[in-house]
């Protein structure tokens, strides 16, 4: 598949206008579903917990309401910022499930397990808005003016917001460090 997809790159195909689902317009709604929906997946289900169906429900109900609110003249970026930030909206609404510790990363060696663990114990430690940024800017790798759009702020808060996210985590993997020793 798209390798950009996997690092979190968003290339232009040459979707044009979106617009709403329509047989002319098919194509490009399909590959905009194709390249966005794991990645939206993966971004509720750290948001929302260990509920993979209420995922798949916020996911898809997300990608419909934001097709139903496109114009005919809308980019791709435009449709990009609805659809995350409804998504987003949709995930501070649910209930939170927390994760199951020791079965997410049961394949993974020991030393690599207990520190993948040590990271989400600290995410776990930040506030909704906090976690969905830094997930924004480091899973998705949005840019900081995409996020400032996404959140309605403006793009110095959003990376004075991402520094203090990254300082919380800092500080509780510094805890959980000092707890072992």
């Amino acid at each position: 598949e798209d390798d950009n997809c996997i690092e979190g790159q968003m290339p232009d195909r040459g979707y044009g206008d979106i617009g709403r689902p329509t047989p002319d317009n098919e194509g490009a709604v399909k590959l905009l579903i194709e390249q966005y929906q794991q990645r939206v997946f993966a971004l509720v289900l750290y948001l929302i917990g260990d509920d993979r169906d209420k995922a798949y429900e916020i996911t898809a109900s997300s990608f419909v309401e934001a097709f139903s609110l496109a114009s005919s003249l809308e980019d791709k970026g435009s449709f990009l910022i609805r659809l995350i930030r409804m998504a987003i909206e949709k995930s501070r609404d649910a209930e939170i499930i927390p994760f199951s510790d020791e079965t997410d990363f049961a394949d993974f060696p020991p030393e690599l397990r207990n520190s993948l663990l040590m990271v989400k114990k600290a995410l776990g430690a930040l506030t909704f808005s906090e976690k969905a940024l830094l997930l924004l800017r480091d899973q998705l790798r949005l840019s900081y003016r995409e996020i400032s759009a996404i959140f309605r702020i403006s793009e110095g808060d959003a990376r004075t917001q991402a520094v203090r996210a990254r300082i919380r985590i800092r500080k509780k993997v510094e805890e959980v460090l000092g707890g072992e020793g």
